[in-house]
């Protein structure tokens, strides 16, 4: 998985415009609290104890994905890209869609975590962090943002 997010990272590099994705996978994760605990253990510079997280739609949850790897920018910040790079891009971005399909099942509760702080990344064009807490005690961390 790290090398298709490097590959997304340096795929998705433009005009004023770079992006950030991450995906972690906590084990023996059985609730939101061991979740919060997990992830102040690998960001410690995070906040879930103060975080809000929200349940959310499987709908909303891809929507947000695919609004990110689509998104092209405008005329002052973001991707061009010739017809072979693009094709490229479409064919990582299906890998890290399909990476994460593997965990999702009629049993996979998600959430949205709200706080940015401590998560790497700088949202200024779009953002998301996700929790994805699966009926096999793991829980996936996913988050993604643009800057310029």
């Amino acid at each position: 998985m790290k090398d298709i997010l490097d590959q997304l990272e340096h795929l998705m590099y433009g005009y004023n415009y770079q992006v950030t994705f991450g995906i972690d996978i906590f084990e023996s994760c059985t609730n939101l609290d061991d979740f919060k605990v997990k992830l102040k253990k690998r960001y410690l510079e995070s906040k879930p104890e103060n975080a809000n997280i929200i349940p959310y739609e499987i709908a909303d949850f891809w929507d947000d994905i695919n609004f990110g790897l689509n998104f092209r920018g405008d005329s002052t910040a973001g991707l061009i890209l010739n017809e072979k790079k693009n094709e490229k891009l479409e064919k990582v971005q299906l890998a890290y869609k399909e990476f994460i399909r593997q965990f999702i099942n009629e049993n996979t509760k998600i959430y949205s975590y709200p706080d940015e702080e401590g998560i790497p990344g700088y949202p200024v064009y779009w953002d998301y962090r996700f929790v994805l807490q699966t009926d096999n005690n793991k829980c996936l961390f996913i988050y993604g943002s643009s800057s310029d």
